[in-house]
């Protein structure tokens, strides 16, 4: 796999979470509904797709 896998599942993760606080902070999603976890969850997914789908480090061609 290219690109970053780990910093991928990372950041994704803590996007997810801390997505998921806010939304519970500001009224949106009550504390004990299956958004607090899936959220997290959604956000390593998408961390790790950012992360294999992104060129990151690729030196373009010309130079």
């Amino acid at each position: 796999m290219k690109g970053h896998p780990i910093l991928g599942i990372i950041s994704g993760f803590f996007f997810g979470l801390f997505l998921a606080i806010t939304l519970f902070l500001y009224g949106v999603i009550p504390l004990h509904g299956p958004w607090v976890l899936v959220l997290p969850i959604l956000g390593t997914l998408l961390g790790i797709g950012m992360a294999a789908w992104a060129p990151f480090g690729e030196k373009s061609p010309g130079s």
